[in-house]
């Protein structure tokens, strides 16, 4: 018999959440189980991704105006109208909204997935959730450390809490590109290396400390291009630093792409400055890429990034050290040669989005 699952998401943007959501719906056995999405702010770049897969995307009509306290009778009725026996949210408005509303129409199985923040978190949230939970079959974390967190902070039933590692298509990452037509593309002029990153321009990321490094690698590479892609509520702050440090030349502000497998394959070091993090999904696909990484040691990025074995792990907030491994990284190719073949390595055992689905799969089957 087939199960009716439905994934809850605030949105399908770019970015690590909905890249779970969209890689489930890739992964998932077809023939056990029927996905649909339920989208309860926006919509987004992704949704083209998953209809392509025939999986119906849902919206919740908006308020012009103030927050919808009554949403999740609106989320109830669709659960109701898809005959929905499963659903799977994704942070706190889903969890909140998904399962008041499967109380309502009678869905019996509720799986939630943290992606991480920055704990302790608003009280209200942590409260909502520690009262959700008691309803949820199992509430997932992505890392050790977020799974210790709802625990710690939102007194989450031990036993309910378990950690799936988030997990990609890697075979979308494994691509060959023109690199000199690459560079043109995005108007590299130089010859010199190309480091980057991708990801939402907001304080998490810690974006402001790798603009601060960058003098000093510019010092020893001054032909070096820093490629920042994604969007975000610093963008403009972060484009004034540039100019400020008088790096402006040197780093490209892309704005969101839907090309990042080829920007991958075009960086020689990708660097992810973090202040906190959960299981970072922009590490995977840059493992999954072949492109070697320095991040921050932060929240459950050791998981992926074991250092100076697949990567290096530096101490977040500090530009200085952040310059001195990407200077020395970019100076040894060996040694980056070495962590990216560890690194497909351990995507291939441990991240792959087969594996991180299957064992959703056991969860909306209640069968662990």
């Amino acid at each position: 018999m087939t199960t009716n699952l439905m994934q809850i998401t605030h949105d399908l943007a770019i970015g690590g959440l909905q890249q779970v959501v969209v890689n489930i719906c890739r992964a998932i056995d077809r023939e056990n189980f029927k996905v649909s999405v339920l989208c309860l702010r926006a919509l987004g770049e992704l949704v083209p991704d998953v209809q392509s897969l025939g999986i119906k995307v849902f919206s919740l009509p908006q308020k012009e105006r103030g927050a919808d306290y009554l949403s999740f009778l609106k989320v109830a009725r669709i659960l109701r109208q898809e005959k929905i026996d499963v659903i799977h949210t994704h942070n706190t408005q889903p969890f909140v909204d998904g399962t008041l509303g499967a109380l309502f129409s009678g869905v019996k199985t509720i799986v939630h997935t943290d992606h991480a923040r920055n704990f302790p978190d608003k009280r209200r949230y942590m409260f909502a959730e520690h009262m959700m939970s008691h309803f949820a079959y199992r509430v997932v974390g992505v890392s050790d450390h977020t799974s210790a967190n709802l625990v710690k902070y939102e007194k989450i039933y031990p036993k309910k809490v378990v950690t799936i590692a988030n997990g990609i298509d890697g075979s979308r990452y494994q691509i060959r590109i023109d690199r000199g037509a690459k560079r043109k593309e995005l108007g590299i002029m130089s010859n010199g290396p190309v480091i980057g990153l991708g990801v939402r321009l907001t304080e998490q990321k810690g974006i402001t400390y790798l603009l601060q490094a960058m003098p000093q690698v510019i010092k020893c590479f001054p032909d070096i291009t820093l490629v920042v892609a994604g969007e975000g509520t610093l963008k403009k702050e972060l484009q004034d630093e540039a100019f400020h440090l008088g790096i402006d030349k040197s780093v490209l502000f892309l704005g969101s792409r839907l090309d990042v497998p080829e920007l991958l394959k075009l960086f020689d070091l990708y660097v992810l400055p973090s202040l906190w993090e959960g299981l970072p999904m922009v590490l995977l696909e840059a493992m999954a890429a072949g492109c070697p990484i320095i991040a921050t040691d932060v929240g459950g990025v050791s998981t992926v990034i074991e250092d100076k074995k697949n990567g290096v792990l530096v101490a977040p907030r500090n530009p200085k050290l952040l310059g001195d491994n990407i200077v020395r990284l970019l100076s040894e190719n060996g040694l980056r040669e070495e962590y990216v073949k560890n690194s497909l390595q351990k995507f291939k055992d441990k991240f792959s989005s087969d594996i991180m689905t299957r064992q959703y799969e056991k969860f909306y089957l209640r069968k662990n």
